[in-house]
This record gives C-alpha cells, sequence and structure tokens, in this order.
C-alpha cells in the first residue's frame, strides 16, 4: 500500500474517532435509557397485569361459586321433591310417560332446539315432558308406573331452570329400581344405559352426600358436561334413587375465558383441594390439552398457593409452569375450590414490545445523524489528504523504487532528492551509506556459506560398513558453521585389519573454528599412514598444528585404532572416551594425557592400549557440547545421564542410540539456547 492510502486512512483514523467515540457514548447513553425505560415500563405493566387478572378472577370465581351454589340448590330441591313424591308427602297428578324410543321415533310433539356448545348442531329436546329411560331388565310397564308421579313435575322442573336454561342442560332422577327419569326430554340414549352405573350415581352413592362430577360426555348427547348429584333416601335410611344436574361445560369455561391480550398460550382451571394437601382439576380451559396433574415447576410455591386458598386469600404468585416462567392468578371459591389462571410470562412482556420498538426508531435515528456526519468528514478528509500526501510521499516513493533496485541486485542504487533537514532527508543519507555496507556484507555471507558447504562435505557421507561393529556419527552445530569434528579412519588409510575413529574440538565457533578444523583434518588423513600408533600421529599432526595455529586457538582430539583384538587410542587435552562393558554393566573412560593441538609444538603423546570390545558394549566418543548443554535454569545435562542413557539403550544400535541421546538433550534443553556444538561417534560390536 502507498504511503498517500496510509497517511490518508492516518487522517481518517484521526479525525473519525472522535465522531466514533462519540456514536458510542451516544449508543451507551441510548442503551442505559432504553433499558431502564422499558424495565420501569415492564414493572409498571406487569403490576398492572397482576392488578387485573386479580379482579378478573376474582369476577371469575364469585360467578362460578355463585353457579355452584346456585346448581347445588336446584338438587337439594330436587332431592325434597322427589323424596316427597316417592314417599307420598307430595301427591302431584301424574303426568305422560315418554320413553327414549317415543324420541328416538319422532313422537312427541314440540320439540326445540336446545344449544349444545357455541357454533355447534343443537340436540332435539321437549321441555313440555321428561323421557323415562327403562334399564335393561325393567319393562316399560314397571318403568311406566314409577316415572307417571314423578313426570308430572315438568312444569316445576321447568320453572326452578328457566333462568339458567344457558348453563343447565338437564335434570335428572334415577331410581334404585333401574329407572331414569330425565328434564328435558330427548331420546339418544344407548339400548344399554343403566344410570345407575353411571359416576354421577356410585359417586353420590359412595359420598352419600352432594357430589360434582365431570367432565365427560353426556350419554345421548356426546355433550361435554358436568354434574353435580345428591343420594335421595326414604324415611328408614333406604336408597331411593340419586337425582342431579347436568351442567353444560361451555359456559364455566366462559367464565374462565382470559382477555385477547393475556390469552394465548394461557390456561384457566377449576381446582378441588383434597385432603392431601393437594389438589386435582375440574374444569380447564386452554389451548393444551388438560393435563392429568397440574404442578407448579416450584413445589413451595405451589404449596403457599393451597395454603392462601384454602384460607380464603386470592393473590398473584410468579412461578413456572412446564418450564416455563408464568404468572399464577388465583382466588377462592369455597372452602376447597378454586379458581387458577396460568398467564406466560412472556405475554406480559410483549406488552411492552410496543414502547421498546419506539425506542429502538429513536436510537436507530441517532445512528443515522451520526452516521451521515460521519460520511461528511470522511470525504473532506479524504480530498485534503490526497493534496497534503503528494507533498510527503513522492520522496518516499523514490526511496521505494531505490530499495526494490537494490533488491533486484542493483548495488548501484541511489536515492536522489534535493537536500532536506527532516526525517525523510536523514533517512535518505542513511540509506546511500547502508548500500556499500550491504555489499560488504553479502560479500561475508557469501564467504559464510561457502564454508559451511566445505566443512559439511569434509565430514563423513555415511557410517562405515565394518565388520563385526556397527558405527554411527553425527554433529549438530549451534552456528552455521562449527568447529567440531568426527571422522572414520578407513582400513586403505592405517592399513589391512585396521580402522579407527577421530573425534576434535576447535576453541571457538564461525568461519575460523571451521577453517581450523579443516586444517587437522588434512593432517591427520596426509599423516595417518606412516605414524604407527596413535600417539605418535598426534605429535606429527601437533608439530604443524603449532606453527601455523592462530594465536589462543587450540584443538581437543580423540584418535582410538582397532586392530584385531587390541584398542589404541591417544588424547590430546579431549576428555575420555567412554566405554560400556555390557557384560558386567560397568563404564571404562580411555583415558589419556596431552595437551591440546597447538599449544606447544614439543608435545609428545602417548598411546594407551586394552583389549577391544566384546560383542554388545558401546563406545562413545564425543566432544563438551554434550554434557556442558544447559537446562533453562543453567545445570548441566553431565556425563552421569550419559552414562544412563547409554546403560538404558545399549540393547540397541548405535543409530538409534544417537537418536535417543539427541532428543534426550533437546527434551533437557527445553527453550535454552544451544551454546556449543555437540558431535559423538558411536560403536557398538555387533558379534
Amino acid at each position: 500500500m502507498r504511503i498517500r492510502w496510509k497517511l490518508t486512512i492516518l487522517l481518517l483514523v484521526v479525525s473519525l474517532t472522535p465522531l466514533i467515540a462519540l456514536k458510542i457514548a451516544d449508543a451507551r447513553a441510548i442503551g442505559r435509557f432504553t433499558g431502564r425505560s422499558v424495565r420501569q415500563m415492564s414493572a409498571a405493566i406487569t403490576r398492572r397485569v397482576e392488578h387485573e387478572l386479580l379482579l378478573h378472577i376474582r369476577t371469575a370465581s364469585d360467578r362460578l361459586e355463585s353457579l355452584r351454589r346456585q346448581t347445588t340448590s336446584i338438587v337439594r330441591t330436587q332431592e325434597t321433591l322427589f323424596t316427597g313424591v316417592l314417599g307420598g308427602a307430595i301427591s302431584p297428578a301424574n303426568g305422560p310417560v315418554r320413553t327414549n324410543r317415543d324420541f328416538d321415533e319422532g313422537l312427541v310433539r314440540p320439540l326445540r332446539e336446545q344449544t349444545r356448545f357455541p357454533g355447534e348442531q343443537g340436540h332435539r329436546v321437549s321441555y313440555d315432558s321428561p323421557v323415562v329411560v327403562p334399564s335393561p331388565g325393567v319393562d316399560r310397564a314397571t318403568a311406566e308406573r314409577l316415572a307417571a308421579p314423578i313426570t308430572g313435575l315438568a312444569d316445576i322442573l321447568d320453572a326452578m331452570t328457566r333462568d339458567l336454561r344457558k348453563s343447565i342442560r338437564g335434570q335428572f332422577v334415577c331410581l334404585e329400581s333401574g329407572v331414569h327419569i330425565a328434564y328435558p326430554g330427548k331420546g339418544g340414549y344407548p339400548q344399554d344405559f343403566d344410570g345407575r352405573t353411571r359416576p354421577w350415581y356410585t359417586a353420590a352413592v359412595e359420598a352419600g352426600d352432594t357430589v360434582w362430577v365431570g367432565r365427560y360426555r353426556d350419554a345421548p348427547t356426546g355433550e361435554t358436561v358436568v354434574t353435580c348429584a345428591r343420594p335421595m333416601y326414604g324415611p328408614g335410611g333406604e336408597l331411593l334413587g340419586v337425582t342431579g344436574v347436568d351442567l353444560s361445560i361451555a359456559i364455566p369455561t366462559t367464565v374462565l375465558e382470559l382477555p385477547p391480550e393475556l390469552a394465548l398460550g394461557s390456561s384457566s382451571c377449576v381446582v378441588m383441594l383434597d385432603d392431601a394437601g393437594g389438589w386435582s382439576l375440574q374444569l380447564w380451559r386452554s389451548d393444551e390439552p388438560m393435563p392429568e396433574i397440574l404442578v407448579a415447576d416450584d413445589p413451595e410455591v405451589q404449596a403457599q398457593i393451597i395454603a392462601d386458598i384454602r384460607s380464603g386469600r386470592s393473590g398473584v404468585a410468579e412461578v413456572g409452569f412446564r418450564g416455563e416462567p408464568s404468572f399464577w392468578a388465583y382466588s377462592t371459591m369455597s372452602r376447597d375450590r378454586a379458581v387458577l389462571m396460568i398467564v406466560p410470562k412472556h405475554r406480559v412482556e410483549s406488552l411492552v414490545e410496543g414502547a421498546r420498538q419506539e425506542l429502538r426508531a429513536l436510537a436507530q435515528e441517532s445512528a443515522r445523524s451520526t452516521a451521515a456526519a460521519t460520511l461528511i468528514v470522511a470525504v473532506l478528509v479524504v480530498f485534503v489528504a490526497y493534496l497534503v500526501s503528494k507533498t510527503f510521499s513522492r520522496p518516499i516513493r523514490r526511496l521505494a523504487d531505490a530499495a526494490e533496485a537494490i533488491g533486484r541486485g542493483d548495488l548501484s542504487a541511489r536515492v536522489r532528492i534535493r537536500p532536506r533537514g527532516d526525517e525523510i532527508g536523514k533517512l535518505a543519507r542513511t540509506f546511500n551509506a547502508m548500500v556499500p555496507a550491504l555489499t560488504d556484507r553479502m560479500r561475508l555471507s557469501e564467504s559464510i556459506a561457502l564454508a559451511e558447504e566445505i566443512q559439511r562435505g569434509l565430514l563423513p557421507g555415511g557410517d562405515p560398513e565394518i565388520p563385526g561393529y556397527t558405527i554411527h556419527g553425527r554433529s549438530i552445530y549451534c552456528d552455521e558453521t562449527g568447529g567440531d569434528y568426527f571422522d572414520y579412519l578407513m582400513p586403505d588409510c592405517l592399513g589391512e585389519g585396521r580402522f579407527g575413529l577421530v573425534v576434535g574440538d576447535v576453541t571457538g565457533h564461525g568461519v575460523a573454528a571451521a577453517l581450523g578444523m579443516t586444517a587437522v583434518r588434512s593432517l591427520i588423513l596426509s599423516h595417518a599412514a606412516r605414524a604407527g600408533s596413535p600417539g605418535e600421529l598426534l605429535t606429527i599432526v601437533n608439530e604443524t598444528a603449532s606453527r601455523d595455529a592462530d594465536r589462543g586457538r587450540f584443538v581437543t582430539l580423540s584418535i582410538v585404532v582397532f586392530d584385531g583384538d587390541t584398542m589404541h587410542w591417544a588424547n590430546a587435552g579431549h576428555d575420555p572416551g567412554l566405554l560400556f562393558r555390557s557384560a558386567t554393566g560397568v563404564f571404562e573412560q580411555l583415558e589419556g594425557s596431552g595437551l591440546p593441538l597447538g599449544v606447544s609444538d614439543t608435545e609428545r603423546y602417548e598411546t594407551a592400549s586394552a583389549p577391544a570390545p566384546m560383542p554388545g558394549d558401546v563406545l562413545i566418543l564425543g566432544t563438551d557440547g554434550i554434557w556442558e548443554t544447559r537446562d533453562p535454569a543453567g545445570a548441566f545435562y553431565g556425563k552421569a545421564r550419559l552414562r544412563e542413557l547409554i546403560r538404558n539403550h545399549a540393547d540397541r544400535p548405535p543409530r538409534e542410540i544417537g537418536d535417543a541421546l539427541q532428543e534426550d538433550l533437546a527434551s533437557f534443553r527445553k527453550d535454552a539456547p544451544i551454546l556449543d556444538d555437540v558431535t559423538f561417534v558411536i560403536l557398538k560390536v555387533s558379534g
């Protein structure tokens, strides 16, 4: 990217940063205002909804309780009326007996429509005559005789429920003999109908008092109803039958309906408390099916609601229902009944959405205004930056062109700009002075590369193949070039049946050390054939090395020559080799005395001898870069750890021992720098 555009971007950043900061501050302020307003509105609306829910549920509970009391009163009146008629205390005129077959065959007139559910087709009934339904096994004559005193009460029954006809779907009495009389009359009863097996009959007889049963489908009409039933007893306590009233479920559920803004996803119900401290569902109004058990997500809150209902208190509690946060409004109908309305909390939060949208629109308008101002400033900055940057970018472009020319290899390139006293002028002068120094540096780099190439070429290209022995060596340099050296003296150099190993270390690193190592190698190879022993070879090499050595630069060297069953070695200031005897597990050091090469031209080196290694024995010659490797804390690797590694891997080939040693050095060093070259030669007798 050109400097002109970088300068333009810089000016844009400097200019737009205050506007962006202002926009961020403005957005945060609006966000805080919006959040605070939404929280306040949400709290206010929540309180209002809780208040409205409480009023609504109290009204619903009052209406349902009024309906319950009226229905219960009608049932008790029916009990008194029917008991009096059956016991002879009341003697009304007998009425006509119309059986269910008469209604099914259309023999009863007049007929009127009775609504079942809002919007559904009605059922044809007669408000002029009850219907008599004999149970299987009761003949018509017996049914007419038993039902005649009751069928004459049609006008009384009609007067009792005329004001509640939208709610009360039917009145009935089922005698213990199996005769069932219902008002208004209607057909549709199944052929095997027996009122004594219906839930309301068995529940009333079992309780011995008024019971509410439901919800269930009415046998003749299929309409969903709840039934209030009460047993009837004669003067001697004998069971005469059960009387009751069928109440359409449509009216109570309409009473339970919530306002439209809260109705979606909400539920309303009537619950009945039990003696065990819980409740059971009697009525349910919801888009979802009626649950088997109504359970709040928090049992403690549910227990508190039940306690409030038993105490006659109304209230609103916030507790989850089916995993969704909800408001539970409750109001007592009677001692053991209450109305519940469950409204999901998100329905209340949706009422706040309108205000939230208005606040968001305000924030977006502010963002558009800030964006317009930012765009105007950006256009002005781009125009000014284009004009100003030309003054600064021209000399910098010339610097870039000169640097590009040098990158292509043109070292004669220079920066030509008029004299300037600023940083650009100083940069041009420094650049022009740098090019000659760069030329010298490149020549030096080429020399170092050449020295590295020569040095790498002087090291053995592979491990030698000696019958009965396996050998492996390697050098790891800490610089591009190093002063460590190892080599193999083969039989063509030492004579038939003889071979040798050489490991050396030149003081220092870099090019000078590499050149010193190269000179020593040449001397060893040129005199190895005429030297009778390793000590004699070191003496000859030292005489020449001492005359030609740079001041203060020396070479330590260790030579081991194998001649049949004997091993000979000489040492020029180098650490002794380590020989691991596998049979005994003991390490032997190839000790030797002698000054490093290049210290004194009069030094005479002695040769030491010992039996050659046995099968399984391991010999390692190395430089001090191994045991003087440091960890991050400055501790040395040491020869003790080297011996332990050789002992643990003595059963492996030399190359694998070398791999294990290199890995262990890296693990010990971790991220500490490599301070010295590492060189080693490992020999193992294979058999």
